[in-house]
């Protein structure tokens, strides 16, 4: 559900004005939560489930459905904006999915979906119906090249779905936004434009390119001309995502970010959401985040891939500051 922009407005005032305080007035912009870790395909460049991947979930954990609408309900209370649903695999996948979302279109925040777009055809009105925005990974132009980066002959299956979303979207949810993100590396580079050109035509909304993270096991598809490292060049720049975003994975454990799993603020399935955000460790990482002490000796934080993000929150709290002082 879309909401209103004054409330919007209202709502980010109070994130930044928590900024200034220390302590959160509100609760984040946007909550990221894992519903399953089963995927059918096996991308080339995932974490999970690449070939030979050391960390390949089983794929039969699922988020119980009572858990989900806990958060939910946590959500709400928080006056959270958006809830993004995603997971070690697939959420379509999850055996509750569209119950899920069923549940969520009288919910008071918008919602997103992260997916392979390999969810059945029939699936697009409900997608259309109780989310927002949907982000499909797509990495290629064509059926051949499709399967053989991202493990499955189901190129096919998503071109459909994204010209159905894009065909009911005017009569079914006229603001829902089709972005597709196109992961850059070593075996799909020369694809990016013919795959950007295609999905157009298919009627997309956005189509955003990113770099491809290079573990251990992904390290063959690594670009040649990118670095993974970014050389530090003056101050360490403040970390805003404490007060706008958080992450809660499969098993309740919740993150100030999604690529920082090894910091562990809280568990929102032992407790509640709203206790993990208002305690007394959320408020140090806050702090540390703010500050760039400890922060600066971590890999994720040294390549953040959503940097983007924070300048765009940092933008913001610039005109606040000027604003407060007139």
């Amino acid at each position: 559900m879309h909401l209103d922009t004054h409330e919007l407005k209202r709502r980010l005032v109070l994130r930044l004005k928590g900024v200034k305080e220390g302590r959160p007035l509100i609760g984040p912009a946007t909550v990221q939560i894992h519903l399953t870790d089963l995927c059918n395909l096996s991308c080339q460049y995932c974490y999970y489930y690449a070939p030979g991947s050391p960390n390949r979930p089983s794929g039969r954990n699922h988020l119980p459905f009572e858990t989900f609408t806990k958060v939910v309900r946590d959500c709400v209370n928080l006056k959270v904006d958006m809830l993004y649903l995603s997971g070690q695999g697939d959420p379509t996948l999850h055996p509750k999915f569209y119950d899920m979302l069923h549940h969520l279109e009288t919910q008071p925040m918008a919602v997103s979906i992260y997916s392979n777009g390999t969810f059945p055809l029939e699936r697009c009105r409900n997608i259309l119906k109780g989310a927002d925005r949907i982000v499909i990974n797509l990495g290629t132009a064509d059926r051949e090249s499709y399967r053989a980066l991202q493990g499955r002959d189901l190129f096919i299956r998503v071109i459909k779905n994204i010209r159905e979303l894009a065909r009911l979207k005017p009569e079914l949810n006229p603001n829902f936004c089709i972005e597709v993100v196109f992961i850059a590396n070593r075996l799909n580079e020369a694809s990016h434009m013919r795959t950007e050109k295609l999905v157009r035509k298919l009627g997309v909304d956005r189509i955003r390119k990113t770099i491809a993270e290079i573990s251990e096991h992904t390290h063959h598809i690594k670009l040649e001309d990118h670095e993974e490292k970014m050389e530090l060049v003056g101050e360490w720049p403040p970390c805003y995502h404490g007060w706008f975003y958080t992450a809660i994975q499969l098993n309740g454990d919740v993150n100030v970010c999604c690529f920082m799993q090894r910091l562990t603020i809280g568990n929102a399935f032992a407790t509640s959401l709203k206790e993990v955000w208002d305690s007394d460790a959320y408020t140090r990482a806050r702090s540390l985040a703010l500050s760039g002490e400890t922060f600066r000796n971590y890999e994720e934080c040294i390549n953040c891939r959503i940097g983007w993000r924070n300048k765009e929150i940092a933008g913001h709290m610039e005109i606040f500051n000027r604003t407060v002082k007139a």
